[in-house]
């Protein structure tokens, strides 16, 4: 396997308009500040895990070639150029939106940006504050018609890209026919993220998982809550109540490290783990671009 050179060229940049549609220094600053040490802290633990389950690649990628009896194969692997990573109040909590993006950072894609669907002052201080600690600068914010025009222009760009968006009711109205024909026949990838419905939270005791701590990483999401209730001192409830909980397919619940994850959820988390979430659709291959070329060995 013999190293051959590299291909690192740029050749689609963000286009110049969206400089002033970008949130200033400033902005961050205020958001940083307006969140206590232990709302920053539960952040910052949450991206440093994202960040080990990523396991960050090389900033490139070189070609190697493989020789076999009659052929030989050189593959290049390098990052995307572009990651559009796309939101709106549904995909904005720090446990869903780092969960999309801490991939992307980690696969060194040439650039990242964040478009928030709303106005500057709808992008929420938890948001700003998690793009602060992952060290995402570009940040975002687009009514529908220039969200439409952004995903036009990368369209015609003819690069492969990567947009990743929510899989809601608002954003779906956005791909008018023109458009998602121009994506259909373009490169892009498209990775549409359903937020989880299907959550739960199990409480052995009252003082696990506090809800200030769950709305500031999950933000929207509803819970059901069983076992004891958050600051009450009522005892547990019976252990078939947890069995008949943990028997419930659901797509999220938090349960205490002792009780080992629930049998019926696609992700437990434990107290420790607060914030986890996984998107199964973000492999890393999605973010890497490979080419291959096969030629005979006479």
């Amino acid at each position: 396997m013999d190293g051959l050179p590299c291909y690192t060229a740029v050749d689609w940049l963000l286009p110049d308009w969206l400089e002033q549609h970008q949130l200033p220094d400033a902005r961050f600053a205020q958001a940083y500040s307006a969140l206590a040490d232990d709302r920053r802290a539960l952040i910052k633990g949450l991206i440093a895990r994202l960040y080990a389950l990523a396991q960050p690649l090389a900033a490139t990628m070189c070609m190697v070639e493989r020789r076999y009896e009659l052929f030989a194969q050189q593959t290049s692997r390098q990052p995307v150029p572009f990651v559009l990573l796309l939101l709106d109040h549904d995909l904005e909590a720090p446990a869903l939106f780092l969960a999309a993006l801490m991939p992307a950072l980690c696969a060194r894609a040439e650039q990242v940006l964040v478009c928030h669907m709303g106005k500057k002052s709808d992008v929420s201080d938890a948001l700003l504050t998690a793009c602060e600690l992952a060290g995402q600068e570009r940040v975002a914010a687009l009514g529908p018609m220039l969200l439409q025009r952004l995903l036009t222009e990368a369209a015609a760009s003819g690069e492969p890209g990567v947009v990743l968006h929510p899989q809601t009711t608002a954003f779906a109205s956005l791909f008018q026919p023109a458009l998602r024909e121009a994506l259909d026949v373009s490169p892009l990838r498209l990775v549409g993220l359903r937020p989880p419905r299907a959550c739960g939270i199990w409480r052995d005791e009252a003082g696990q998982f506090p809800p200030s701590d769950v709305s500031l990483l999950y933000g929207p999401l509803g819970f059901a809550s069983c076992g004891v209730a958050p600051a009450s001192g009522t005892a547990a409830s019976e252990q078939g109540d947890w069995q008949a909980f943990s028997s419930v397919k659901r797509e999220l619940v938090l349960v205490p490290s002792a009780r080992g994850g629930a049998l019926g959820a696609r992700v437990s988390v434990a107290e420790n783990c607060l914030g986890q979430w996984c998107w199964p659709e973000l492999t890393p291959e999605l973010f890497i671009r490979q080419r291959q070329v096969f030629t005979a060995i006479l």
